[in-house]
């Protein structure tokens, strides 16, 4: 029945509203598994599968519906207190900062619906190690890492975890393994391919970071960047009948993506130094710069894991559950460390791993998310933020467990 009322609840947040589309939506309506392009397979794959918005929507409802009604039913499994433990998790899953996005023809909404579906997953065969728990995630994890760019990091490291342990003893990786380094194979040829978005991506880091910045601009500068002139006044974007059409072409933006006012100005020479060394320039600033780096994550924590408010995507949902139940990220942090090292004391020392490999792996998502754009911090970040609360969850639901957990586990 509680399954049966989140659906309903979740229904009605978008029920007669129109679906909505964002420059980036071109994008996500192509697939075409044989080209590497900008975008990669699970939700081009839905969205090829389910032609019309409205049924994209009802499909988006339908898998956050089965992700937070799995998670719900792992966490309560193993507790003293189920009810409440379903009750309180399936309300978590409605809050606007989870539901809103089933409204967007974007690829939020099946992002979020996997990274908790990963998260019940994986708190699930911490409990019970069984081949069938272990496929689920794998199958789960795969399709997660797969569905953002920045995402495929988890997917690189799993895989060199999976052939280093295999070197270390002397065996083949199982079939789930394999699965896994063919999966990583497969994206670093879609990441390393010239990619549209991650070009877009850092025009906006050039914008929001660079050009303002004295510091940071004569750094970039003396490491290749072009210094042309009038670079430092062409923030923000320009129309697309004002950039030269080869060059707009060769960009290779979608049609109705405004372009980057750089790209005007930067001209070829900019292109061509953002699409071959601008990626690996920013990534030698973060390293070598981690005060920078550190001040960075803190000041977008709070506005990108806990926005206050839904203006920078623009959605027409209805609110069903007050925005204010979704905890701040502190308290989330604080919850998630507290249930590790309990459990860790309890000596339920896999357990206590999997909630801190979950953290970890959320960490480095918001991370990815707040240092590889320039804008749009909060919706970047909504992957991190949802898995970030409900990984807080499993770890408080884990510490109420008792003997009826004991009695699961074994």
């Amino acid at each position: 029945m509680l399954a049966l009322a989140h659906l309903a609840a979740r229904a009605v947040t978008v029920w007669g509203r129109t679906p909505a589309r964002f420059p980036d939506t071109a994008g996500y309506l192509v697939f075409d598994p044989l080209t590497p392009s900008s975008r990669l397979w699970p939700v081009t794959l839905a969205y090829w599968l389910v032609r019309n918005d409205a049924a994209r929507v009802a499909l988006q409802v339908l898998a956050g519906t089965a992700a937070w009604v799995w998670l719900a039913s792992v966490l309560s499994r193993a507790s003293r207190f189920p009810g409440p433990v379903r009750v309180v998790t399936l309300l978590l899953g409605l809050v606007p900062q989870m539901s809103r996005y089933d409204l967007a023809i974007l690829s939020e909404s099946l992002s979020i619906s996997l990274g908790v579906a990963l998260v019940a997953a994986t708190t699930d065969v911490a409990r019970r190690p069984r081949a069938g728990a272990w496929w689920a995630w794998t199958a789960v994890f795969v399709t997660f890492a797969m569905s953002r760019q920045q995402h495929l990091p988890l997917l690189f490291m799993a895989a060199a975890a999976v052939i280093l342990s295999a070197a270390a003893r002397r065996r083949t990786p199982p079939v789930r393994g394999l699965v896994v380094v063919v999966a990583a194979l497969i994206g670093f040829v879609q990441l390393s391919s010239t990619s549209a978005l991650s070009t877009l991506n850092m025009y906006t880091v050039l914008s929001e970071r660079v050009i303002s910045d004295d510091t940071r601009y004569s750094w970039f500068v003396a490491q290749g960047m072009p210094d042309v002139p009038g670079m430092r006044e062409a923030g923000g974007y320009d129309y697309a009948d004002r950039v030269p059409a080869e060059l707009l072409a060769d960009a290779g933006f979608p049609p109705e993506q405004a372009p980057p006012s750089l790209l005007r100005v930067g001209g070829r020479p900019l292109l061509e130094w953002v699409r071959g060394s601008g990626w690996r320039t920013l990534a030698r600033w973060i390293v070598t710069r981690p005060g920078d780096t550190r001040e960075r994550l803190l000041d977008l924590a709070g506005p990108a894991l806990h926005p206050p408010n839904d203006d920078f995507l623009p959605l027409d949902t209805r609110t069903v559950v007050p925005r204010g139940l979704f905890p701040p990220w502190e308290l989330s942090t604080v919850m998630t460390a507290a249930g590790a090292v309990f459990l860790l004391g309890s000596s339920r020392r896999r357990e206590s791993a999997a909630i801190i490999v979950l953290f970890a792996g959320v960490s480095l998502l918001y991370s990815l998310a707040v240092t590889g754009s320039g804008i749009e911090h909060p919706r970047h970040a909504a992957v991190s933020a949802a898995m970030l609360a409900a990984t807080a969850l499993a770890s408080v639901c884990a510490c109420l467990q008792g003997r009826r957990a004991d009695e699961v586990t074994n």
